[in-house]
Protein backbone atom coordinates (compact mmCIF):
# COMPACT_ATOMS: atom_id res chain seq x y z
CA UNK A 1 0.00 0.00 0.00
CA UNK A 2 2.71 2.64 1.20
CA UNK A 3 4.55 1.54 -2.26
CA UNK A 4 2.15 2.27 -4.32
CA UNK A 5 1.20 5.71 -3.10
CA UNK A 6 4.79 6.71 -2.91
CA UNK A 7 4.44 5.58 -6.68
CA UNK A 8 1.86 7.99 -7.37
CA UNK A 9 3.12 10.61 -5.56
CA UNK A 10 6.03 10.55 -7.82
CA UNK A 11 4.25 9.99 -10.84
CA UNK A 12 2.26 13.59 -9.91
CA UNK A 13 5.71 15.36 -9.44
CA UNK A 14 6.82 14.36 -12.68
CA UNK A 15 4.10 16.34 -13.88
CA UNK A 16 5.70 19.09 -12.80
CA UNK A 17 9.32 18.46 -14.59
CA UNK A 18 10.13 21.08 -17.13
CA UNK A 19 9.36 20.76 -21.29
CA UNK A 20 11.94 22.02 -23.74
CA UNK A 21 11.32 25.13 -24.81
CA UNK A 22 9.24 26.01 -27.54
CA UNK A 23 11.44 28.09 -30.93
CA UNK A 24 11.31 32.08 -30.10
CA UNK A 25 9.69 33.07 -33.03
CA UNK A 26 7.66 31.76 -36.13
CA UNK A 27 8.83 32.44 -39.23
CA UNK A 28 6.92 33.90 -42.59
CA UNK A 29 7.49 34.59 -46.07
CA UNK A 30 7.50 37.87 -47.04
CA UNK A 31 8.88 37.55 -50.94
CA UNK A 32 12.10 39.17 -52.47
CA UNK A 33 13.01 43.04 -52.75
CA UNK A 34 14.43 42.88 -56.30
CA UNK A 35 17.11 44.57 -57.10
CA UNK A 36 20.07 44.76 -59.18
CA UNK A 37 22.65 43.07 -56.70
CA UNK A 38 23.56 42.90 -53.37
CA UNK A 39 21.63 44.69 -50.94
CA UNK A 40 24.30 46.31 -48.85
CA UNK A 41 23.01 48.80 -46.19
CA UNK A 42 19.56 49.55 -44.47
CA UNK A 43 18.21 51.49 -42.06
CA UNK A 44 15.01 52.05 -40.54
CA UNK A 45 13.24 55.50 -40.03
CA UNK A 46 13.04 56.88 -36.36
CA UNK A 47 9.45 55.33 -35.28
CA UNK A 48 9.65 52.43 -37.98
CA UNK A 49 7.14 53.96 -40.18
CA UNK A 50 10.03 53.30 -43.19
CA UNK A 51 13.41 51.19 -44.31
CA UNK A 52 15.39 52.62 -46.63
CA UNK A 53 17.50 50.30 -48.51
CA UNK A 54 21.25 50.78 -50.83
CA UNK A 55 22.99 48.43 -52.43
CA UNK A 56 25.08 47.80 -55.87
CA UNK A 57 25.29 49.25 -59.07
CA UNK A 58 23.61 52.63 -57.31
CA UNK A 59 20.53 51.37 -56.34
CA UNK A 60 18.57 52.71 -53.64
CA UNK A 61 14.92 52.09 -52.71
CA UNK A 62 12.15 52.95 -49.77
CA UNK A 63 10.09 50.01 -48.19
CA UNK A 64 7.03 50.35 -45.82
CA UNK A 65 8.43 49.43 -42.13
CA UNK A 66 4.64 48.38 -40.60
CA UNK A 67 3.79 46.67 -43.75
CA UNK A 68 7.26 45.96 -45.62
CA UNK A 69 5.50 43.30 -47.76
CA UNK A 70 3.23 45.11 -49.70
CA UNK A 71 5.66 46.25 -52.66
CA UNK A 72 2.56 48.69 -54.12
CA UNK A 73 4.06 50.87 -51.28
CA UNK A 74 7.48 50.53 -52.50
CA UNK A 75 9.19 53.72 -53.85
CA UNK A 76 12.14 52.86 -56.18
CA UNK A 77 14.77 55.95 -55.88
CA UNK A 78 16.77 57.26 -58.67
CA UNK A 79 20.66 57.87 -57.58
CA UNK A 80 21.28 58.36 -61.14
CA UNK A 81 24.87 56.62 -60.14
CA UNK A 82 26.05 53.29 -61.07
CA UNK A 83 28.67 52.75 -57.99
CA UNK A 84 27.66 50.55 -55.01
CA UNK A 85 25.76 52.44 -52.34
CA UNK A 86 27.61 50.88 -49.21
CA UNK A 87 25.21 52.35 -46.23
CA UNK A 88 22.43 54.30 -45.14
CA UNK A 89 21.47 56.15 -42.20
CA UNK A 90 18.38 58.62 -41.16
CA UNK A 91 18.82 62.34 -39.86
CA UNK A 92 17.65 62.08 -35.81
CA UNK A 93 14.69 63.55 -37.08
CA UNK A 94 13.29 61.24 -39.84
CA UNK A 95 12.96 63.84 -42.92
CA UNK A 96 16.58 62.96 -44.17
CA UNK A 97 18.80 60.64 -44.16
CA UNK A 98 22.32 60.41 -46.10
CA UNK A 99 23.70 57.95 -47.99
CA UNK A 100 27.84 57.06 -49.12
CA UNK A 101 29.56 55.07 -51.53
CA UNK A 102 31.97 54.01 -53.59
CA UNK A 103 34.43 56.87 -55.65
CA UNK A 104 33.47 59.42 -53.19
CA UNK A 105 29.15 59.39 -53.04
CA UNK A 106 27.95 61.56 -50.95
CA UNK A 107 23.84 61.77 -51.63
CA UNK A 108 21.27 62.95 -49.62
CA UNK A 109 17.43 61.96 -49.30
CA UNK A 110 14.64 64.04 -49.03
CA UNK A 111 11.65 62.05 -47.57
CA UNK A 112 8.81 64.17 -48.84
CA UNK A 113 9.95 64.43 -52.30
CA UNK A 114 11.86 61.08 -52.35
CA UNK A 115 14.70 63.15 -54.17
CA UNK A 116 18.21 62.21 -53.93
CA UNK A 117 20.66 64.56 -54.90
CA UNK A 118 24.49 65.02 -54.41
CA UNK A 119 24.77 66.36 -50.53
CA UNK A 120 26.89 69.84 -49.65
CA UNK A 121 30.42 69.32 -50.20
CA UNK A 122 29.87 65.72 -52.34
CA UNK A 123 32.99 66.80 -54.43
CA UNK A 124 35.56 67.10 -51.92
CA UNK A 125 35.10 62.92 -51.33
CA UNK A 126 35.90 62.26 -55.08
CA UNK A 127 37.86 59.09 -55.04
CA UNK A 128 36.99 57.81 -51.43
CA UNK A 129 35.04 54.57 -50.69
CA UNK A 130 33.13 55.34 -48.25
CA UNK A 131 31.66 52.73 -46.62
CA UNK A 132 29.73 53.47 -43.41
CA UNK A 133 27.71 56.88 -41.85
CA UNK A 134 25.98 57.52 -38.66
CA UNK A 135 23.98 60.68 -37.40
CA UNK A 136 24.85 61.40 -33.46
CA UNK A 137 21.65 62.19 -31.74
CA UNK A 138 22.18 65.94 -31.19
CA UNK A 139 21.38 65.80 -34.92
CA UNK A 140 24.13 68.78 -35.79
CA UNK A 141 26.64 66.26 -37.02
CA UNK A 142 27.45 63.04 -39.20
CA UNK A 143 29.93 61.17 -39.25
CA UNK A 144 31.69 59.16 -42.83
CA UNK A 145 34.42 56.75 -42.88
CA UNK A 146 36.01 55.27 -45.45
CA UNK A 147 37.30 52.16 -46.51
CA UNK A 148 41.43 53.16 -46.12
CA UNK A 149 40.40 54.86 -42.39
CA UNK A 150 39.73 58.33 -43.34
CA UNK A 151 36.37 60.29 -40.88
CA UNK A 152 34.96 63.07 -41.57
CA UNK A 153 32.34 64.91 -39.62
CA UNK A 154 29.38 66.58 -41.90
CA UNK A 155 26.82 68.96 -41.50
CA UNK A 156 24.55 70.49 -43.74
CA UNK A 157 26.13 73.79 -43.57
CA UNK A 158 29.71 73.14 -44.38
CA UNK A 159 29.64 69.96 -45.73
CA UNK A 160 32.21 66.66 -44.83
CA UNK A 161 35.57 68.19 -42.67
CA UNK A 162 37.93 65.48 -42.19
CA UNK A 163 38.72 65.09 -38.36
CA UNK A 164 42.78 65.72 -37.76
CA UNK A 165 43.00 62.95 -35.69
CA UNK A 166 41.95 59.86 -38.19
CA UNK A 167 42.25 56.17 -37.34
CA UNK A 168 44.99 55.26 -39.69
CA UNK A 169 43.65 51.98 -40.29
CA UNK A 170 42.26 50.20 -42.98
CA UNK A 171 40.07 47.64 -40.93
CA UNK A 172 36.86 49.91 -40.27
CA UNK A 173 33.63 47.21 -39.79
CA UNK A 174 30.99 49.68 -38.18
CA UNK A 175 29.98 52.90 -36.89
CA UNK A 176 27.64 53.43 -34.29
CA UNK A 177 26.74 56.21 -32.02
CA UNK A 178 25.13 56.30 -28.66
CA UNK A 179 21.34 57.19 -29.00
CA UNK A 180 20.85 60.10 -26.15
CA UNK A 181 24.57 61.24 -26.28
CA UNK A 182 27.38 62.70 -29.02
CA UNK A 183 29.65 59.70 -29.01
CA UNK A 184 30.23 57.24 -31.41
CA UNK A 185 32.04 54.23 -31.30
CA UNK A 186 34.18 53.39 -34.61
CA UNK A 187 34.79 49.15 -35.04
CA UNK A 188 37.86 48.20 -36.76
CA UNK A 189 39.01 44.38 -37.36
CA UNK A 190 42.31 44.12 -36.54
CA UNK A 191 43.28 47.48 -34.47
CA UNK A 192 40.68 47.85 -31.89
CA UNK A 193 37.68 50.40 -30.88
CA UNK A 194 37.55 53.87 -30.92
CA UNK A 195 35.35 56.50 -29.38
CA UNK A 196 34.43 60.14 -31.25
CA UNK A 197 33.74 62.66 -28.69
CA UNK A 198 31.52 65.33 -28.71
CA UNK A 199 34.38 67.63 -30.24
CA UNK A 200 34.95 64.97 -32.98
CA UNK A 201 38.76 64.04 -30.67
CA UNK A 202 39.29 60.63 -31.65
CA UNK A 203 40.40 58.27 -29.00
CA UNK A 204 41.50 54.85 -29.53
CA UNK A 205 40.40 52.45 -26.37
CA UNK A 206 43.22 50.42 -24.63
CA UNK A 207 43.02 46.30 -24.53
CA UNK A 208 40.54 46.53 -27.21
CA UNK A 209 42.95 44.92 -30.21
CA UNK A 210 43.66 41.73 -29.37
CA UNK A 211 39.99 40.52 -31.00
CA UNK A 212 38.62 40.26 -34.49
CA UNK A 213 35.74 42.77 -33.75
CA UNK A 214 33.02 42.40 -36.38
CA UNK A 215 30.11 45.24 -34.94
CA UNK A 216 29.29 47.78 -31.92
CA UNK A 217 25.65 48.36 -30.75
CA UNK A 218 24.30 50.94 -28.60
CA UNK A 219 20.85 50.16 -28.21
CA UNK A 220 19.79 51.21 -25.04
CA UNK A 221 19.64 55.16 -24.70
CA UNK A 222 19.37 54.69 -21.23
CA UNK A 223 22.59 53.43 -20.42
CA UNK A 224 25.95 54.88 -20.69
CA UNK A 225 27.39 51.46 -22.44
CA UNK A 226 27.72 50.02 -26.40
CA UNK A 227 28.55 47.08 -26.87
CA UNK A 228 31.30 45.41 -29.18
CA UNK A 229 30.73 41.94 -31.08
CA UNK A 230 33.60 39.61 -32.39
CA UNK A 231 35.08 36.15 -33.87
CA UNK A 232 34.47 33.14 -31.61
CA UNK A 233 31.55 34.57 -29.35
CA UNK A 234 33.50 37.67 -28.03
CA UNK A 235 32.39 40.01 -26.52
CA UNK A 236 32.70 43.60 -24.47
CA UNK A 237 30.88 46.58 -22.96
CA UNK A 238 32.16 50.20 -23.84
CA UNK A 239 31.41 52.61 -20.35
CA UNK A 240 31.10 55.34 -22.11
CA UNK A 241 32.07 58.80 -20.52
CA UNK A 242 29.58 61.03 -22.36
CA UNK A 243 31.19 64.20 -21.23
CA UNK A 244 34.68 63.34 -22.31
CA UNK A 245 35.17 60.63 -24.37
CA UNK A 246 38.26 60.20 -23.81
CA UNK A 247 37.72 58.57 -20.56
CA UNK A 248 35.41 56.37 -22.10
CA UNK A 249 36.76 52.46 -20.59
CA UNK A 250 36.20 48.93 -20.87
CA UNK A 251 35.02 45.82 -19.27
CA UNK A 252 36.91 42.15 -20.19
CA UNK A 253 36.56 40.27 -23.06
CA UNK A 254 33.86 37.45 -22.58
CA UNK A 255 32.84 34.77 -24.70
CA UNK A 256 29.02 33.63 -25.28
CA UNK A 257 29.16 30.09 -24.74
CA UNK A 258 26.28 29.16 -26.07
CA UNK A 259 27.25 30.63 -29.62
CA UNK A 260 28.53 28.12 -32.07
CA UNK A 261 27.89 30.58 -35.09
CA UNK A 262 30.22 33.82 -35.83
CA UNK A 263 28.76 37.55 -34.84
CA UNK A 264 28.96 39.42 -37.98
CA UNK A 265 26.34 42.31 -37.35
CA UNK A 266 23.94 44.04 -35.53
CA UNK A 267 20.24 45.79 -36.05
CA UNK A 268 18.66 47.77 -32.96
CA UNK A 269 15.93 46.14 -31.60
CA UNK A 270 12.42 46.73 -29.44
CA UNK A 271 12.80 47.90 -25.93
CA UNK A 272 16.49 48.89 -25.97
CA UNK A 273 17.48 45.16 -26.66
CA UNK A 274 19.99 44.28 -29.92
CA UNK A 275 19.36 41.27 -32.05
CA UNK A 276 23.05 40.14 -33.29
CA UNK A 277 23.07 39.02 -36.91
CA UNK A 278 25.07 35.46 -36.67
CA UNK A 279 26.45 33.45 -39.86
CA UNK A 280 25.16 30.64 -40.65
CA UNK A 281 22.00 32.84 -40.49
CA UNK A 282 20.31 33.05 -37.30
CA UNK A 283 19.76 36.13 -34.33
CA UNK A 284 20.66 36.33 -30.92
CA UNK A 285 19.22 38.86 -28.83
CA UNK A 286 20.92 41.52 -26.47
CA UNK A 287 19.82 43.00 -23.61
CA UNK A 288 22.51 45.14 -22.44
CA UNK A 289 20.24 46.28 -19.00
CA UNK A 290 20.09 42.87 -18.14
CA UNK A 291 23.51 41.72 -19.32
CA UNK A 292 21.48 38.78 -21.07
CA UNK A 293 21.87 37.59 -23.88
CA UNK A 294 20.02 34.48 -25.61
CA UNK A 295 19.23 32.86 -28.91
CA UNK A 296 16.44 34.10 -30.97
CA UNK A 297 16.46 32.52 -34.27
CA UNK A 298 18.42 29.28 -34.64
CA UNK A 299 20.15 28.12 -37.32
CA UNK A 300 18.31 25.20 -37.76
CA UNK A 301 14.92 27.09 -37.61
CA UNK A 302 16.12 28.91 -40.58
CA UNK A 303 16.96 25.65 -42.53
CA UNK A 304 14.12 24.41 -41.19
CA UNK A 305 11.89 27.11 -42.58
CA UNK A 306 13.77 27.71 -46.37
CA UNK A 307 17.15 25.95 -47.30
CA UNK A 308 17.57 29.03 -49.40
CA UNK A 309 16.99 31.88 -46.96
CA UNK A 310 19.37 30.09 -44.65
CA UNK A 311 22.14 30.19 -46.94
CA UNK A 312 22.35 33.62 -46.95
CA UNK A 313 23.82 36.39 -45.44
CA UNK A 314 21.93 39.17 -42.78
CA UNK A 315 21.44 42.46 -44.00
CA UNK A 316 19.43 43.70 -41.08
CA UNK A 317 16.73 43.56 -38.43
CA UNK A 318 13.98 45.54 -36.94
CA UNK A 319 11.04 44.70 -34.70
CA UNK A 320 7.38 46.78 -33.79
CA UNK A 321 7.89 44.80 -29.99
CA UNK A 322 9.91 41.65 -28.63
CA UNK A 323 9.76 39.07 -31.01
CA UNK A 324 7.47 40.58 -33.96
CA UNK A 325 9.41 42.22 -36.56
CA UNK A 326 11.42 41.29 -40.05
CA UNK A 327 14.70 40.31 -41.03
CA UNK A 328 16.34 41.04 -44.78
CA UNK A 329 18.97 39.13 -46.23
CA UNK A 330 21.55 40.30 -48.64
CA UNK A 331 19.79 38.86 -51.24
CA UNK A 332 16.43 40.91 -50.68
CA UNK A 333 14.89 37.86 -49.03
CA UNK A 334 12.00 39.41 -46.24
CA UNK A 335 10.61 37.06 -43.73
CA UNK A 336 8.67 38.09 -40.98
CA UNK A 337 8.92 37.10 -37.60
CA UNK A 338 6.33 36.57 -34.64
CA UNK A 339 6.63 35.43 -31.40
CA UNK A 340 5.28 31.60 -30.90
CA UNK A 341 2.50 31.14 -28.80
CA UNK A 342 1.98 27.50 -29.55
CA UNK A 343 4.24 26.89 -25.83
CA UNK A 344 1.35 29.08 -23.86
CA UNK A 345 -1.42 27.23 -25.28
CA UNK A 346 0.14 23.99 -24.52
CA UNK A 347 0.91 25.08 -21.15
CA UNK A 348 -2.54 25.39 -20.87
CA UNK A 349 -3.60 22.29 -22.03
CA UNK A 350 -0.59 20.12 -19.45
CA UNK A 351 -2.07 22.03 -17.15
CA UNK A 352 -5.35 21.41 -17.71
CA UNK A 353 -4.73 17.32 -18.21
CA UNK A 354 -2.34 17.64 -14.99
CA UNK A 355 -4.85 18.57 -12.69
CA UNK A 356 -7.25 16.03 -14.32
CA UNK A 357 -4.79 13.66 -13.54
CA UNK A 358 -3.96 14.56 -10.23
CA UNK A 359 -7.64 14.95 -9.24
CA UNK A 360 -7.77 11.17 -10.77
CA UNK A 361 -4.48 10.12 -8.78
CA UNK A 362 -5.68 11.93 -5.50
CA UNK A 363 -9.16 9.96 -5.80
CA UNK A 364 -7.23 6.62 -6.13
CA UNK A 365 -5.21 6.94 -2.98
CA UNK A 366 -8.25 7.80 -1.07
CA UNK A 367 -9.95 4.67 -2.88
CA UNK A 368 -6.79 2.78 -1.46
CA UNK A 369 -6.75 4.06 1.72
CA UNK A 370 -10.25 3.03 2.52
CA UNK A 371 -10.13 -0.33 0.90
CA UNK A 372 -7.36 -1.22 3.68
CA UNK A 373 -9.22 0.64 6.74
CA UNK A 374 -12.20 -1.43 8.48
CA UNK A 375 -12.42 1.68 10.95
CA UNK A 376 -13.31 3.47 7.67
CA UNK A 377 -15.80 0.81 6.34
CA UNK A 378 -17.58 0.66 9.65
CA UNK A 379 -17.84 3.99 10.00
CA UNK A 380 -18.82 4.23 6.14
CA UNK A 381 -21.81 1.26 6.96
CA UNK A 382 -22.76 2.90 10.09
CA UNK A 383 -23.60 6.03 7.83
CA UNK A 384 -25.13 4.54 5.38
CA UNK A 385 -27.23 2.29 7.76
CA UNK A 386 -28.25 5.74 9.58
CA UNK A 387 -29.01 7.55 6.46
CA UNK A 388 -31.79 4.56 5.33
CA UNK A 389 -33.77 4.41 9.05
CA UNK A 390 -34.19 8.06 8.07
CA UNK A 391 -35.50 7.37 4.69
CA UNK A 392 -37.95 5.10 6.14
Amino acid sequence: MRRFIALVLAALCALAAPVAAAPAVVLSDGGVIQAPGALLGMDVRPGGEAVLLVGEDGWAHRIDGLQPDRRDLDVELGTGRSVDINAVDWHPGGATALLVGDTGLLMRYVGDTHAVTNANGSNLLTGRNLIDVAWRPGADVAYIASEDGGLWRFAEGTGPVMLENGLETEDIVDLECHRSANVCVVTTSQDGLAVIGRSHDVTWLTGTSTTTWSTVTCADPTLNECTAFGLGGSTMTIMVDTETASRSSTGPIRNLQSVDSEMTGASVAAAGTSLIHLSPLGLIRHDPVNDQAYEHLGADQALAFDTLVAGRSLLGAWESDIGTGWFLTNDGDLVGMNPDRSDQQSTVLETVAGIAVAVALIGTIIGLIFMNSPKLQAAYIRRRNARRSRQR
